[in-house]
């Protein structure tokens, strides 16, 4: 047989034959492929570093309570006349607290003048108590006192003004502006401040029997 002849029997064998795909053999082929020497080996994966914790807030400080604070509330809810005088007294002596020895010093002089009517010496021991502690509001309670019992009602308003202001749960505060007023013929004003006695201390003595008297006064109406 020519060579020619055999060449075109091959080439027809082949052609008549089906295609069919090779398997993929994912494991030989990745082995291949991982150990070829022309492909460059996976980058190793870089260290994951911890994120810093964020510096925690230290916690705030609880404020102090005020013992003065704690006496006022528990006078509003005294359960005898007994306790509630016990708690005034309590808190008389912590509004004085604060106050320094010179200043303690010039009140007792003040109030020994007082006791003795000496209204104008009284009077200037407070001013110069006031000179070195003006933040304390029983000083100008104690002034108003005085200017009071000398007949200075103009003057007595204007220090438990500022008194009040400081301090507005101070019961002889408003029982003395009460009375003032009472005295000045304003006997709505005195209503109203006796009121404030009233809240702040239930059980102080005949204070139902105060306010009527002073109720019917405002009212016009005869005692």
């Amino acid at each position: 047989m020519r060579p020619f002849k055999r060449q075109k029997r091959m080439v027809d064998s082949v052609m008549r034959s089906p295609w069919r795909p090779a398997p993929l053999v994912a494991g030989a082929a990745f082995a291949v492929f991982a150990a070829s020497p022309g492909m460059a080996a996976p980058m190793p994966h870089a260290p994951v570093q911890a994120v810093p914790a964020m510096p925690t807030k230290p916690a705030e400080p609880k404020a102090k309570r005020d013992p003065l604070k704690d006496t006022v509330a528990a006078l509003r809810h005294a359960s005898s006349t007994a306790e509630a005088r016990s708690l005034e007294e309590h808190a008389e002596t912590l509004r004085q607290r604060h106050l320094a020895p010179d200043v303690l010093l010039l009140l007792k002089h003040a109030n020994a003048a007082l006791e003795k009517h000496d209204f104008q010496t009284a009077a200037r021991d407070l001013g110069d108590a006031l000179t070195l502690q003006s933040d304390q509001p029983i000083l100008r309670r104690q002034r108003a006192q005085v200017r009071y019992a000398a007949g200075d009602f103009e003057g007595a308003i204007s220090d438990l003004a500022v008194a009040l202001q400081g301090d507005p749960d101070d019961v002889k505060a408003w029982q003395m502006l009460s009375a003032i007023e009472h005295e000045r013929h304003d006997y709505k004003a005195a209503v109203t401040a006796f009121d404030h006695v009233l809240t702040l201390d239930p059980k102080v003595a005949n204070g139902a029997g105060q306010k009527r008297r002073l109720e019917t006064e405002r009212d016009g109406q005869p005692t």
